[in-house]
């Protein structure tokens, strides 16, 4: 288990402050309600899956669900992935992006179910990407022994479990591996922490990383990946599963067709997504059996 007293955790007012910038700028295309009971109005939860600094395809992507679904889409953003489990087993949100660790946690409920998967270069899978500035003399994550280094959350399966899984896998120590860690609670969050120079590396998302290179090419050239882990199952969509089947219905439509429709293809690319599938023939035991590894390990740590 990670010592805490090697662990710096982020004060989070910079994305509690985007997250406000953002609500407000969603208002202004349509009033937001918390209600899920209101039935002509569905909650998308979202958490660091997404680049969440990108206002613009947010927006989009608000404007292309409410015209194929008919529904009014309002969005709520949770910092962690922690907290978006809390709100999901309340039945709070309708329908999230997460991360396959979550999904993996929240299944055994049966209070949720998967709606789509999107995939990238044509498969529903992802890589746990380890990144760090050009100039630098890393290789790998191995060599980042001793240094700083960032993650999105505690909880992420790319940013998170993957390189404390490698690390132990490696034969190292991961409560003792780096002189310090920086929690960012955002992909975008550590990319930035990178670029900066306040970390020495971080590991991502691959999706994400891509959208951020699409977005910001000119950052982009100014960082490496180091390693590459995976593939995974990719970061699904997922519903409650006591929302009517016609909602579900229209959901499912609208994200299958939103590779034929011109606002929908803008928003696939801002995600750095080629559409989405069905979430049939996917298995997230992949994910399940490194978390169970790792629940192991802190065990025998405790005792």
């Amino acid at each position: 288990m990670m010592n805490l007293s090697n662990t710096v955790f982020t004060s989070g007012q910079k994305l509690t402050i985007l997250f406000q910038k953002l609500t407000l700028i969603i208002v202004l295309f349509g009033t937001i309600s918390l209600h899920a009971s209101d039935k002509n109005r569905l909650i998308l939860g979202l958490t660091g899956v997404a680049l969440k600094e990108d206002v613009a395809s947010i927006v989009n992507l608000k404007r292309y669900l409410e015209n194929k679904t008919k529904y009014n889409i309002s969005f709520k953003f949770i910092k962690s992935y922690a907290g978006m489990k809390t709100l999901l087993l309340k039945g709070s949100i309708d329908f999230a992006y997460i991360c396959g660790s979550t999904y993996v946690d929240l299944k055994p409920s049966k209070q949720i179910e998967l709606l789509v998967l999107p995939t990238l270069n044509g498969k529903p899978l992802y890589e746990s990407l380890i990144i760090a500035k050009k100039n630098t003399p890393y290789k790998s994550l191995f060599d980042l022994k001793g240094k700083v280094f960032a993650l999105s959350d505690p909880e992420s399966n790319s940013a998170s479990l993957v390189p404390q899984y490698m690390i132990y896998k490696k034969g190292f120590d991961y409560s003792t591996f780096f002189k310090k860690i920086i929690f960012t609670y955002d992909h975008g969050e550590s990319i930035d922490a990178v670029l900066s120079g306040y970390v020495d590396g971080a590991s991502v998302d691959s999706v994400v990383y891509k959208a951020f290179a699409n977005k910001n090419p000119k950052k982009a050239a100014g960082l490496k990946v180091i390693s590459r882990f995976g593939y995974y199952p990719i970061p699904p969509f997922v519903v409650k599963s006591s929302l009517e089947e016609a909602k579900k219905k229209r959901l499912v439509d609208a994200f299958i067709d939103m590779k034929n429709d011109r606002l929908g293809k803008k928003v696939l690319k801002s995600m750095a997504i080629d559409g989405f599938i069905l979430p049939k023939n996917i298995s997230y035991k992949k994910i399940s059996k490194i978390k169970e590894y790792l629940k192991k390990k802190s065990d025998n740590y405790d005792k």
